[in-house]
């Protein structure tokens, strides 16, 4: 199972279950102004998972009202883009002067470090996401970047990513743990061919080495159980120089054959913190993920996680 997190006003005093609400957005989502009305009725619940690098949340609750204020726009908050989704209820999203109403099935994404405000106009369920501000490194995200668009040809790209979310928020709770990684992918994947299309609409073109960086990433993590995945394997299918691709990757801050292995490793780490077996194959999950040999993966993994993959294995049984 993914890795989760649940939290409700419930067992708080009916006269401070608001207060208690402000304080867990919070602790989540950086500094909030939570206006709650009714604090005597305010039953909400709020359930978090980790997706690969990112944070997925669930939301319940009643009509309210969150304020991003300008005194608290650097703080762990700002570590984020967010996403939100509706998936029932009404609420209206507003930033730098631009509003949006959110029905069912409708999203935004924003940026936490401009001040906003989300008003909850009814009862409300929502799915939030918080992605790391370097996952989309390269791509500016326009104000209030959001599901409603008027060009035929987005259409459905944009109904694609809500449908994608929509069906994740279902299915949650009983994900395997393995699947985190992969899961991010396919949403960050989404997120920015909504980005791209959208201002390759507009006639914006995004910058070739932050698109290149993704299609670099993508086939990566699209391949790691290929042991013959290398850079120049990859340079052949994207039709591009060895140089090229070194050169739009520094920004990574690691070569791309280091984030291969890295890959491929947190894939392995993913597989044995989740297997079923009390002693896992450890071979068999090394060389699964692309590597050929276990003297390399076993070095490699004690290397990055200080223990080797054995160790690891004991330390998940301790009770």
């Amino acid at each position: 199972m993914v890795n989760g997190r649940f939290f409700t006003t419930a067992g708080e005093s009916p006269a401070f279950r608001g207060r208690a609400w402000g304080r867990v957005v919070t602790q989540y989502f950086g500094g909030l102004d939570a206006c709650c009305d009714g604090d005597d009725a305010f039953d909400a619940q709020l359930s978090q998972y980790e997706i690969g690098p990112m944070r997925v949340f669930t939301i319940t609750a009643p009509a309210h009202r969150i304020v991003r204020p300008a005194a608290a726009l650097h703080d762990h908050g700002s570590d984020f883009f967010k996403l939100i989704l509706q998936l029932s209820g009404v609420s209206e999203i507003e930033q730098r002067g631009k509003t949006f109403r959110l029905h069912s099935g409708d999203w935004s994404l924003y940026d936490p470090r401009v001040p906003y405000s989300i008003a909850n106009l009814t009862h409300v369920e929502q799915l939030a996401i918080q992605i790391p501000r370097k996952q989309l490194g390269g791509f500016a995200v326009p104000d209030l970047h959001t599901s409603d668009v008027r060009e035929f040809e987005l259409k459905g790209l944009f109904s694609l990513l809500s449908s994608f979310l929509v069906s994740l928020s279902e299915q949650l709770p009983s994900l395997p743990g393995t699947t985190g990684t992969a899961l991010s992918e396919t949403i960050l994947g989404l997120i920015v061919s909504t980005l791209t299309a959208q201002r390759d609409a507009q006639g914006e073109h995004v910058a070739l080495p932050a698109v290149l960086r993704m299609r670099v990433k993508q086939y990566i993590h699209g391949h790691l159980a290929d042991a013959d995945l290398s850079i120049d394997r990859i340079a052949r299918e994207l039709r591009c120089s060895k140089r090229y691709l070194h050169r739009i990757f520094e920004e990574e801050g690691v070569t791309i054959d280091r984030y291969i292995w890295s890959s491929r490793l947190e894939r392995c780490k993913d597989a044995l913190d989740n297997a079923r077996a009390a002693k896992p194959a450890i071979s068999e999950i090394a060389f699964s993920w692309g590597f050929s040999s276990s003297a390399h993966f076993c070095r490699s993994f004690k290397q990055r996680y200080g223990m080797t993959p054995r160790e690891f294995v004991r330390r998940r049984a301790w009770p």
